[in-house]
């Protein structure tokens, strides 16, 4: 099997353009991560792993901001938000092709910092999550929406089944996030938890959407040359399509909501 795995911001580049309309669920989940903020003046924020934007822009409908910077590693994606920014006339908003963990952002400039459905990318998550934390102020929010431990195990399940590669099959137990372990990664950040909650719910989707939905959060994987598919995405999509019933595939999808605040000094 001739697989080549690109990097993350290279995938999701490539994908960008497809982006929102395979991710309606993650916009979703950021609408409600957004609308669970704690009342109050956030007109400074930063969106982490912010991608095409769309939690920024839920972020810009529900508080007066002023300055937003979204920061994410793949061009692609900051490319489509840049796109956008028509929409916001009245909001400073500044885009920059940076990782989390090199982000040029003073430490204490943000009122609110938040990163919806990008920390189960990051490698050092405890880290990723120290470095959101040093550019709130005192007394600022951080809201932060990945996915959660113990959903999904019939889509690994049946990419073990296929023998997919490592990066495949062992990506639920290395990146998924649990309620414990992202409260100690708050915890060890010097932020204060206010809420933390896992949403499980059942989604029956067709397999073709399925399969458009992986290959834009995990296109960097599946090492499709331009143009067209890789042998393992084929047996993905074969496999996708024999695992569904008459009204799709049927899995189980964990969210983690976690809500913090940094203590006044």
């Amino acid at each position: 099997m001739n697989t080549k795995t690109r990097s993350a911001p290279e995938g999701f580049s490539d994908a960008a353009e497809s982006y929102d309309a395979a991710v309606q669920h993650n916009i979703a989940g950021s609408e409600r991560l957004v609308m669970s903020l704690p009342e109050g003046d956030y007109p400074r924020v930063l969106d982490v792993g912010c991608g095409t934007g769309f939690a920024s822009a839920a972020m810009l409908r529900r508080f007066d901001v002023s300055t937003l910077v979204g920061v994410d590693p793949a061009e692609g994606m900051l490319e489509v938000f840049r796109a956008k920014l028509d929409r916001f006339p009245d909001v400073e908003i500044e885009l920059r092709a940076e990782d989390v963990m090199e982000m040029s952002v003073a430490d204490g400039a943000f009122d609110a910092v938040i990163s919806a459905m990008a920390l189960h990318w990051f490698p050092d998550k405890p880290g990723a999550v120290a470095r959101m934390s040093r550019a709130l102020r005192p007394g600022g929010v951080m809201g932060i929406l990945c996915v959660g431990r113990g959903g999904e195990d019939a889509w690994r399940e049946l990419l073990e089944r296929i023998e997919a590669p490592p990066a495949w099959t062992g990506w639920f137990a290395e990146n998924q996030r649990d309620v414990e372990e992202i409260d100690a990664d708050l915890r060890a950040a010097g932020l204060e938890p206010i809420d933390i909650w896992m949403e499980r719910r059942r989604r029956t989707t067709p397999a073709d959407a399925f399969m458009a939905r992986t290959r834009a959060v995990a296109g960097h994987l599946l090492g499709n040359p331009p143009d067209g598919f890789s042998e393992l995405d084929q047996r993905i999509e074969a496999a996708l399509h024999a695992a569904s019933g008459p009204d799709g595939f049927v899995y189980d999808y964990c969210k983690l909501f976690a809500v913090a605040r940094k203590p006044e000094k």
